[in-house]
């Protein structure tokens, strides 16, 4: 096998595959506009986005005489902000008002990419002057796939359907990583590739969406209002299938090792708990088998143990000049500064509390996750809650399904016109008996176009 991509051009100016930005004083937004995406190979076979990978290379200069590590991988995230894929056939594929680099860095990768580190492993840089300049490059990627499925490529739109739309995402202000003695200088430029895959089959894909909630209480019942259904993704119904569900922690930072993993600072700054100090210790969710937990600790291993290798950080302390791997972070840190519960799993550098997961070995059937179509409500206790509301964050990835007049204009789109619009192809559900399936079964099957005269063809 060989790279299948195809390199972006990014709007305006000469229309140049790079767009090079200046951090200033405001958040300022990178534009890249995907154009004569091929949807069919010379063989026949037909073209599915797979991924966007997204490369920026800036620079950092030092502030702080007394923090010497350049920041990690974690922390680098926050030097962006929130990010968007818009398609003119699909809508908000990725909806810029719940999808950020953190997110997608500092959480994504546990669930959506199967637990994978998706950026190669460096040493952090040590500066020794306060005037010290070092080169960092960051990469990330935006998902189409979802690893977690028994095919991953059944969520890869057909690529041609994101030709003439937009991958966005914001550089945030220079000032962004001054708690960690380090300011954004010189010159950000971003460069951006879709990775595509082929199938002879001819698939609509199972829609699928990474979204935020913000309900805003003391605890101890928190509410997701509304989960599933569009939210800017056309020609999607109600309802969907939860793939994976977390509680995202407001992250600990210390002046050796920060921690912060940047999920609030784009959407709701000063939100979240620390899951150390505030003292997480009971969780009950009324809507699954096994409704009430207090040991929360175990609940983590749990989802650590179905994630299989686990990234580590090594212990340095101030003036050490240790190499110290940029996969920093949660679980099992080993930084002496944090000292919250360091026995427990559940500790202030807990990025996030994971509350459904998917599963990986065997690999999670669309068809056995959980099903939601409204409200999702649960309850946990604090040992010191906070003193009033606060904006809390929780991270969702819904599968979702199109509706039928959705599936026909996709087919239209993908020159199979259905014989109900005067052409010759149908479709059928990929995976189970379309006699037996109702509308909630369906949610999140991707479906195959197949010949008109197909039994049982929908």
């Amino acid at each position: 096998m060989s790279a299948n991509f195809i390199q972006v051009s990014s709007f305006g100016g000469s229309g140049g595959r790079t767009q090079t930005l200046v951090p200033g004083t405001t958040t300022q937004l990178y534009q890249f506009a995907p154009t004569g995406l091929p949807g069919v190979t010379e063989g026949g076979d037909k073209i599915y986005a797979e991924r966007a990978r997204v490369r920026v290379t800036g620079q950092l200069t030092r502030l702080a005489a007394s923090l010497i590590v350049q920041p990690n991988w974690e922390v680098m995230a926050q030097c962006f902000g929130k990010v968007r894929v818009f398609s003119p056939d699909l809508q908000e594929v990725v909806p810029l008002g719940h999808n950020s680099v953190p997110l997608l860095a500092n959480h994504d990768q546990w669930t959506v990419n199967g637990g994978k580190p998706i950026t190669r492993q460096r040493c952090t840089q040590f500066g020794s002057l306060t005037t010290d300049v070092r080169s960092v490059e960051y990469e990330f990627e935006i998902p189409f796939a979802r690893e977690y499925g028994v095919r991953p490529t059944d969520f890869c739109p057909w690529l041609p359907l994101l030709d003439q739309g937009a991958i966005e995402f914001e550089l945030r202000p220079s000032a962004t990583l001054t708690a960690y003695g380090w300011s954004m200088t010189g010159n950000w430029t971003a460069e951006v590739v879709i990775d595509w895959i082929t199938d002879k089959q001819a698939l609509i894909h199972s829609p699928v969406a990474s979204r935020v909630y913000q309900p805003s209480t003391q605890g101890p019942e928190y509410t997701l209002k509304n989960v599933g259904g569009a939210k800017g993704y056309d020609g999607v119904v109600a309802g969907c299938r939860v793939a994976a569900l977390s509680w995202l922690g407001s992250g600990a930072s210390s002046a050796v090792g920060a921690h912060d993993n940047g999920f609030y600072a784009a959407f709701a700054a000063g939100g979240g708990i620390l899951f150390g100090t505030n003292g997480l210790n009971r969780i009950d969710l009324p809507w699954r088998m096994q409704k009430s937990i207090n040991a929360v600790s175990a609940w983590v291993g749990a989802f650590l143990a179905d994630q299989g290798p686990i990234r580590f950080r090594a212990n340095f302390s101030a003036g050490a000049t240790v190499t110290d791997n940029d996969m920093a972070g949660w679980p099992y840190t080993m930084d002496p500064a944090l000292t919250n519960a360091q026995t427990s799993l559940i500790n202030d550098a807990l990025d996030f509390f994971p509350i459904i997961w998917p599963d990986h070995a065997p690999m999670q059937k669309i068809s056995d996750m959980q099903k939601v179509n409204g409200d999702l409500v649960f309850s946990a206790d604090l040992t010191t809650p906070p003193g009033a509301p606060v904006t809390h964050m929780f991270r969702t990835d819904e599968v979702l399904a199109f509706s039928r007049v959705k599936v026909l204009d996709i087919m239209d789109r993908m020159g199979m016109t259905h014989v109900d619009r005067g052409g010759v192809w149908r479709y059928i559900v990929k995976y189970g008996d379309p006699k037996q399936a109702n509308v909630s079964t369906q949610w999140g099957m991707p479906l195959k176009i197949v010949d008109g005269a197909t039994p049982g063809a929908l």
